[in-house]
């Protein structure tokens, strides 16, 4: 094989992995529906604890379960936070419902879009259909706040 072959192999492969690359980043920075949790998370009272990581639309340790109309979030003990970026319909607006229970500590949910916040404190036992007035369908981040908050059970639908 002549030397301008090879090189031209070479370059091709090379453009192929930086492109293999960047469709791997855009995927993973794209964060639609993907948990995103920093502080100390555990599955049961013996169970693993893990702390800053990020985790796909799939049951985490048990812990975080995102799927096209629902996010879940059952730590057993947590004390940190967890997020996710949705983009959302107008229907899914309509729809939003919380649903959550814990022993102690604190829970709290909150949407953001661009300027506009809403905070929900959700600690202990709530349940309610969420008024979702100025936000626009598209793009939410949805935050969970837990403040040594124990036995969890959260649940979103939207």
């Amino acid at each position: 094989m002549d030397k301008k072959k090879f090189t031209a192999i070479i370059i091709l492969a090379v453009l192929l992995i930086v492109g293999i690359i960047a469709a791997i980043l855009a995927v993973n920075f794209n964060r639609e529906g993907v948990a995103f949790n920093s502080g100390t998370f555990s599955t049961t009272a013996r169970g693993r604890t893990f702390s800053i990581g990020v985790h796909t639309n799939s049951s985490n340790n048990g812990i975080y379960n995102v799927s096209s109309n629902t996010w879940r979030a059952s730590p057993y003990r947590a004390n940190g936070n967890s997020r996710i970026y949705y983009t959302f319909t107008a229907a899914n607006l309509e729809a939003m419902t919380v649903r959550s229970t814990n022993a102690e500590g604190s829970v709290s949910l909150t949407f953001t879009q661009g300027d506009v916040e809403k905070t929900l404190d959700i600690t202990r036992e709530f349940y309610e259909n969420i008024d979702m007035r100025g936000f626009e369908p598209g793009r939410i981040r949805l935050r969970l706040v837990f403040e040594n908050a124990r036995n969890v059970n959260t649940l979103i639908n939207w």
